[in-house]
């Protein structure tokens, strides 16, 4: 498979030894990882889930306070650990003096990565009814129950688009590690590239070995196709419908919906991609020998002088563990 005429920094994909697919050199059982991702996946559903939903059901139900002044203190208080992990996650990006190793791969120092872009636009989703809706005078309870629903529809959006055309679509700019012009992935493969190389510490090897896991693995690449269809087609489906029955139910049940449904959706489609990937896994695993699972995608990646000897350890590596 030939590079682009205008990469000069491309570097053709090893062969490797049919015995197993490439380790992706990462494990989440070490230096406390499990532990970090629990809490803050329990703080963030607090934060999001929780706090909104007993505050709204006992300032209403006990200290009898109308709307406005109860949406207005709800409002308040979501998006402060949120905020902070966004600061923390640019801190790492930008500014820490390791910065240069979470950065994605070819990128330049205030590139942002694609989860940063993604996710921003999911909290502009969220915080925009949000802040709406507590503003207006009185406040409209059926708006604010519209910010977890519009967060999903931002952004599930990429992930739906990405899944339905892979590779085909190009835009301008860089996508973290895809150049410009470069068809992009599914955005499941930008969103555990960067969210594993800048908050799981994963850092440039990460990326260097997701790059040839997914380019050498046709399992892989159907996992993470499949993956971003059914996050993308059900979140813009589920949300829509949320936001119908928001509008159409009383204050208080659209607001419960609002707030606790999409908490559902999440959870039980956390659990069924984690039983279905293992699944997957296993299956690629098995299977590596033969030539329609171990076959070579390229995603035309360019490197710096210092990516592609990182990529060389990694290459090595991998030649020494499979």
């Amino acid at each position: 498979m030939s590079p682009p005429a205008d990469d000069t920094s491309y570097i053709s994909p090893p062969d490797y030894d049919p015995a197993k697919p490439p380790p992706l050199n990462y494990t989440i059982k070490c230096n406390r990882r499990e532990a970090a991702i629990i809490v803050f996946f329990t703080l963030i559903f607090i934060e999001a889930g929780i706090l909104p939903l007993i505050l709204f059901y006992s300032i209403r139900w006990g200290a009898h306070l109308d709307n406005t002044k109860n949406l207005a203190i709800i409002t308040s208080t979501v998006g402060t650990y949120s905020g902070y992990k966004l600061a923390r996650r640019s801190w790492y990006l930008f500014i820490s003096d390791s910065s240069h190793q979470r950065r994605p791969i070819g990128a330049g120092r205030f590139g942002p990565d694609a989860f940063t872009i993604q996710i921003s636009l999911g909290m502009t989703g969220f915080f925009t009814p949000l802040i709406i809706g507590s503003s207006l005078s009185p406040a409209s309870v059926h708006t604010v129950a519209m910010s977890l629903s519009c967060f999903m529809i931002a952004f599930c959006f990429p992930l739906l688009i990405t899944g339905i055309w892979p590779h085909k679509l190009k835009v301008p700019f860089r996508v973290s590690s895809m150049p410009p012009y470069t068809g992009l992935p599914p955005a499941v493969y930008t969103i555990v590239e960067d969210i594993v190389a800048v908050d799981g510490g994963g850092c440039v090897e990460f990326r260097q070995a997701w790059r040839i896991r997914y380019e050498h693995s046709a399992i892989m690449r159907r996992i993470v196709r499949v993956t971003s269809l059914w996050w993308g087609a059900s979140g813009m489906i589920l949300a829509g419908a949320f936001i119908a029955i928001a509008w159409t139910t009383p204050d208080d049940v659209g607001y419960g919906i609002g707030w606790g449904l999409p908490w559902l959706w999440a959870i039980v489609s956390a659990a069924i991609t984690v039983w279905w990937v293992n699944k997957e896994l296993q299956r690629e695993a098995d299977e590596w020998s033969h030539p329609s699972v171990h076959k070579v995608f390229s995603l035309h990646i360019a490197q710096t002088v210092d990516e592609e000897k990182v990529a060389q350890e990694v290459n090595e590596y991998n030649d020494r563990n499979v």
